[in-house]
């Protein structure tokens, strides 16, 4: 049925025979990718790291220690004070003088004078010793012999002539110990002749050995540095993939230059993902590389994709309430390291809701604001769109605003790529919109109608005048947001299964891209619409497609840092990556606008940092010149249509009486 949503068919059936049930098949796909800018991630990143909970209850714990270290010390420096003014009373005649001990009269074990004083050397030449007699008689045959204390001698021969004599002499004075000479028992022991590794385990000395010790282990670490330390041309992707019944997110990264793509890390989620949105702010303020992600639950996880073995997300916004329960493990943390009894969970806890200014259903779209970069949109199956503060996480003033213009799910949203409040969203009711985020009350929006449910809407990145959005039906439809009640022009893109996302090339103008559940990926060319910067009545020019072999695509983006890379995923459960570069009428027919686009915007950007502030005053008083002309054009239409329903209701209820009569 294609891309599993809220209220949708999440499970496609398949029919073995008439007689037998339908059998369901487990949920297999990628529903939604997102690139990393290059240069966002780390290119160290760390293996983990400490959360704030985390550090919160280990400075609890080591101020805890403080203070019994502290406790201990005052209670010593008292026994002691006491101990001193009881000696000071005491009198010298009462010490009791004990007769000198004759040490020869004692046992061996007590003569603790007579042991050497080199601690060191006894030590390493015992845990020879003792190494040596783990060996045996194999280091033999590696050119190694034991001399009568244990230890290895380098002149074999002269070492067995010695041994031959001494058993001679033993021969001459006493036969009677003939009996007990095992020279010729064969040595059973099971021991490796140098097991370095294993005297190590048992606290044992390697004297004795005559090798130095194993550093493989050093050659591990440095090979896995290797593998997870990312390269300057390296490009990270994230990926939201769902099998069976594990859910995660794959970090991808891909290398230009040998073609290779592998999984750098993963991250286990704990329901399935529907979408992704990539920033850079955590809830502290700082900078990183962070990833939002919606899932079925009605939280959205914000997740730090420069941590290898993340447990836990950076923070939630919305989702259930799980306050109570995260104080009650802080005390039993705090508790359990004074060895004191652990409390229970409250039976209020189990049902504590969820937190203010929550969604009430599945999380489907997500973004991210580039120009308020701690700014992040959604919208819901609840029917409602949320503005959130990333900063604020954790706070009531998490949620800044909720907009409930649609009537049905909201399955897209998009941030205006340089006005950031201007936020457009799309919906299951069949309408987009475009709503002044600086309006809390959600009533300044104005509405376009669709042909089918939309899918997915994508802002032109180089004309970011115009908004496009994809529906069900396979149909791509354009607007000015200028004169957003006509469109500028639209199209069946796929005929054979509709259009299920779309994406514009941030680096080649006039370049999109559409994916589909037909498994195809479609290029066109949208400069043929405009004309001298005008709109005509012109669709888009195809000029490539390409089945990617995955089955059918729910997703698709472009790199954010190359003009030529494009990724896609859907139900086949893998990613699949289309470098553009090797197609020669792609390069041929958009190769100058890149090395033009390029051009231009060093000396665009001077441009509009010399006039930033002029043009965003224009830019918003038009913006809000056009709410308004829409208000007043919607006021009108509203005041009409509540005329005539008011006159045709007078007529419907004279007919119903007269009907009723």
């Amino acid at each position: 049925y294609g891309k599993p949503t809220p209220g949708r068919p999440t499970k496609s059936y398949c029919v073995v025979s008439s007689s037998e049930k339908h059998t369901p098949q487990a949920i297999k796909m990628i529903s939604a990718i997102a690139w990393v800018p290059q240069g966002a991630a780390d290119p160290n990143p760390k293996r983990y790291e400490l959360s704030k909970a985390e550090m919160e209850m280990l400075e609890a714990q080591a101020n805890m220690d403080a203070d019994l270290a502290e406790g201990e010390q005052d209670d010593s420096s008292d026994d002691g004070s006491s101990a001193d003014g009881a000696s000071g009373t005491a009198d010298d005649s009462s010490k009791i003088e004990l007769e000198p001990v004759d040490m020869s009269t004692l046992p061996a074990d007590l003569r603790m004078d007579e042991y050497s004083d080199d601690d060191d050397d006894d030590e390493a030449k015992a845990g020879g010793r003792v190494g040596n007699l783990l060996i045996g008689k194999e280091t033999e045959l590696m050119g190694t012999h034991l001399d009568e204390d244990w230890m290895p001698v380098e002149d074999i021969e002269e070492e067995r002539e010695k041994e031959e004599e001494d058993s001679n002499d033993d021969d001459d004075g006493n036969d009677d110990d003939s009996d007990d000479d095992l020279a010729d028992v064969p040595d059973t022991r099971e021991f490796m002749p140098i097991d370095v590794e294993g005297l190590q385990a048992m606290g044992l000395s390697a004297a004795g050995l005559g090798g130095a010790l194993n550093e493989e282990d050093d050659g591990d670490d440095a090979s896995d540095l290797e593998d997870t330390n990312l390269h300057p041309d390296d490009a990270m992707l994230v990926v939201a993939k769902t099998d069976e019944d594990f859910a995660s997110l794959e970090v991808h990264v891909y290398e230009p230059k040998s073609g290779n793509l592998f999984v750098h890390h993963d991250i286990p989620l704990p329901s399935f993902p529907l979408c992704l949105a990539h920033g850079d702010i955590n809830p502290d303020g700082g900078a990183g590389n962070y990833v939002a992600v919606g899932t079925f639950n009605p939280g959205i996880e914000i997740w730090n994709l420069d941590v290898l073995s993340a447990l836990e997300p950076v923070c939630i916004l919305g989702g259930e309430d799980t306050s109570a329960a995260d104080e009650l493990m802080r005390i039993n943390m705090a508790r359990a390291a004074s060895g004191k009894k652990l409390k229970k969970k409250a039976g209020s806890m189990s049902g504590s809701g969820l937190r203010p200014g929550s969604h009430k259903d599945a999380v489907m779209a997500l973004s991210w604001n580039k120009v308020h970069r701690q700014v992040l949109a959604s919208g819901s199956a609840d029917k409602t769109v949320k503005v959130w503060d990333v900063t604020q996480a954790g706070t009531p003033n998490a949620c800044a605003a909720t907009f409930v213009h649609h009537k049905d799910k909201v399955q897209s949203v998009a941030w205006h790529p340089t006005e950031g409040t201007i936020l457009a969203t799309g919906s299951f009711d069949r309408t987009i919109a475009l709503v002044d985020a600086r309006s809390n009350d959600g009533k300044n929006f104005r509405k376009a109608s669709l042909p089918a449910d939309c899918e997915a809407i994508a802002w032109d990145p180089h004309q970011s005048q115009y908004l496009a959005a994809a529906s069900e039906d396979g149909t791509i439809t354009c607007w000015d947001v200028r004169k957003f009640d006509q469109k500028i022009w639209s199209f069946v893109a796929h005929e054979y299964g509709g259009v299920s996302d779309l994406s514009y090339n941030p680096h080649v103008p006039g370049m999109l891209s559409t994916c589909a559940i037909d498994k195809t990926v479609k290029l066109w060319d949208t400069s043929s619409c405009f004309v001298n910067g005008s709109s005509v009545a012109t669709p888009p020019v195809p000029c490539g497609s390409r089945d990617m072999g995955v089955g059918k695509l729910y997703t698709i983006n472009f790199y954010p840092s190359s003009p030529w890379l494009l990724g896609t995923g859907g139900a086949g459960n893998q990613l699949s990556l289309w470098d553009l570069s090797g197609e020669a009428p792609l390069r041929k027919r958009f190769g100058d606008r890149v090395a033009a686009n390029a051009n231009a915007g060093g000396a665009v950007g001077a441009d509009r940092e010399a006039e930033g502030n002029e043009n965003e005053a224009a830019k918003e008083k038009d913006f809000e010149e056009m709410m308004a002309a829409g208000d007043a054009a919607a006021e009108k239409v509203r005041e009409a249509g509540n005329s005539k329903k008011k006159k045709g209701g007078k007529k419907n209820k004279r007919k119903a009486h007269r009907a009723g009569r």
